[in-house]
């Protein structure tokens, strides 16, 4: 008897399941971009705004049931789908509910008292909504499939949008308020810019990051860290190894061509190194920094954790107020930042084949440093000991007076390492002269080295100019390194990413310059920072306007993929034309 009430009861529920599935299913997608529009224009209505807002929550929550029964999202009819097109649309749809019920939350905070710095999140959790759900519905439709598939992205142009992607989800998860110790301060802008810094490696941040975001909200930084620092491209290649799925032929060439790998066989072996490296080398910079870090610092683990991390993706974040300025003269937590920093810079085709020495077998063919490294490891000896002596000179009796003989040079290696790639201090940088800054503006320019997680025009791009300026002295037509000589493409595309670099840096720079009242030298120097991604600052970014916010975030996103870009480039077919024109003198100089 109890099982035929039981079955009973249960053929009820789903007749009544069923019946509103059916209901809903009977919603047409064309009235969805509708609600979507007028519930997003009911939460910017100025006129009865309470009661706009709760009718827009009514019209949002239909939006959801809508989605939350449809066949295609529970995947019903399509079980054959494979694991990586479901979770598409199974997290925008996740991304939908959170934000809803945040909403749900923020206006029931509203009613009956004054709540103004709440409108600001309340109306940027709408728009996240919005964009999620419309994102879904392009989905179904496959609009957004057949807008890609028009496009013909190449790799660099895929590697593009997928760094905006990470920074719009970094920008979203930054502004809830779990991430922050006070939800009133929320302002999109300032999400925004402290994702595109974390993304693109930069480092610059309006305030002390550890004052402003909860655990969660550090959390979220250091994942778009380690993200942005390996590359989006790399993921990609990984999640492919994970699935078991075959890379496309185009991508594998284009990081053949950064990686410096053999073959574009070996890609998929070249990923797998790249992130075992990054695993070991980091868990051991975290170890050795928990070790010398001092007994009273808060949470030591996370702390050693993500300074690894931030040190070897030469980001430069700290959880620390003044940056590294509390460890002027702790010689071993210096040294392991600046050791982490110097292998992040140098990049990965460097370090594998450092490794290779010592796990070469016998019998093979004798070990050799390849020329790329040797002119990596070359030019970044030359411009650390140029550095370092530099700083030491011009800051003999400034920033470094009153520390001991060894401290200064110390100190003044470390600033010489950091300020091409990280962007950690352990002084003052707006107490530096200006000679000190102009040092530290040339070195930042010239960056790290090509597939590395360091910024700047890259060591190599600098030796092809140095190698070209020298064959010229000589009058020499062919420009050679160590006995070996560069092809015409290569001086060519040393040259113009010299020039683009420049080009781009003068016009960012001229944006600030209009927009911002300040110290010409300090806004200099937060340009050139941003562009290169390293970090440092005078201290002027959280004075900048919103409008220098921006264009600082464009400035950090431009000089990031800019170079990436060129450098995937290298690995695209090179169209040569069927025909030449008449060669002609001119007067040059």
């Amino acid at each position: 008897m109890r099982r035929i009430v039981f079955k009973h009861i249960r053929d009820k529920i789903n007749q009544a399941s069923q019946a509103l599935t059916t209901q809903v299913r009977g919603v047409k997608y064309f009235s969805m971009p509708g609600i979507l529009l007028l519930s997003l224009l009911l939460d910017f209505s100025v006129w009865f705004p309470m009661i706009c807002r709760s009718i827009a929550l009514l019209f949002q929550a239909g939006v959801l049931v809508k989605l939350a029964f449809e066949e295609k999202l529970l995947h019903l009819r399509f079980r054959r789908l494979s694991w990586q097109k479901k979770l598409i649309p199974i997290a925008l749809f996740g991304v939908c509910l959170l934000f809803y019920f945040e909403k749900v939350v923020i206006l029931f905070s509203m009613w009956g008292e004054s709540f103004d710095f709440l409108i600001n999140p309340y109306r940027a959790y709408s728009m996240i909504f919005f964009m999620s759900s419309f994102a879904i519905y392009g989905l179904r439709l496959n609009i957004i499939a057949r807008f890609l598939g028009g496009l013909h992205l190449r790799p660099a142009q895929t590697m593009t949008m997928g760094f905006l992607l990470v920074i719009l989800v970094g920008t979203m998860l930054l502004s809830l308020p779990q991430m922050v110790i006070d939800p009133s301060k929320i302002v999109i802008i300032d999400a925004l810019f402290t994702a595109t810094s974390a993304t693109t490696v930069t480092g610059l941040t309006l305030g002390p990051i550890s004052e402003f975001y909860r655990p969660s909200g550090i959390w979220v930084i250091l994942f778009l860290i380690q993200t942005g620092g390996l590359g989006i491209m790399t993921f990609g290649v990984l999640f492919s190894l994970v699935s078991n799925k075959r890379i496309k032929l185009q991508d594998a060439v284009a990081l053949q061509g950064v990686l410096e790998t053999e073959s574009v066989g070996t890609v998929r072996k070249e990923i797998r190194l790249i992130f075992l490296l990054t695993l070991v080398i980091e868990t051991l910079g975290a170890l050795l920094i928990y070790l010398f870090l001092p007994k009273e610092t808060d949470q030591p683990i996370f702390t050693a954790i993500f300074h690894a991390v931030s040190a070897f993706c030469n980001a430069g974040f700290s959880l620390f107020s003044t940056n590294l300025e509390g460890f002027l003269g702790n010689i071993p937590m210096n040294g392991v930042i600046a050791v982490l920093v110097i292998l992040g810079g140098i990049g990965f085709p460097v370090i594998s084949n450092l490794l290779s020495y010592p796990m070469r077998r016998k019998g093979r063919a004798a070990w050799r440093l390849s020329f790329h490294s040797k002119m990596v490891l070359s030019i970044s000896g030359g411009l650390l000991a140029v550095g370092t002596l530099g700083i030491y000179i011009l800051e003999f009796q400034g920033t470094l007076a009153g520390l001991s003989w060894f401290d200064k040079w110390f100190a003044a290696f470390f600033h010489s390492v950091t300020a091409r790639t990280a962007g950690f201090n352990t002084l003052n940088v707006g107490d530096f002269s200006d000679a000190t800054l102009f040092l530290l503006i040339l070195l930042m320019w010239i960056g790290g080295s090509p597939a590395s997680t360091a910024g700047g025009i890259k060591t190599t791009t600098f030796g092809v100019m140095l190698a070209t300026l020298k064959a010229m002295l000589n009058q020499r037509e062919q420009v050679s390194l160590f006995r070996r000589s560069f092809s015409p493409l290569a001086v060519r595309k040393s040259l113009s990413i010299a020039f683009s670099s420049s080009a781009l840096l003068a016009m960012f720079l001229l944006l600030l310059l209009f927009t911002e009242e300040g110290d010409f030298k300090a806004i200099v120097f937060e340009s050139v920072s941003a562009f290169n991604t390293v970090g440092l600052s005078t201290g002027i970014t959280s004075e900048l306007s919103p409008i220098g916010k921006l264009i600082i975030i464009v400035t950090m996103f431009i000089g990031r993929i800019g170079s990436l870009t060129l450098a995937f480039s290298i690995a695209e077919r090179v169209m040569k034309g069927k025909y030449t024109y008449p060669e002609e003198r001119i007067i040059i100089g």
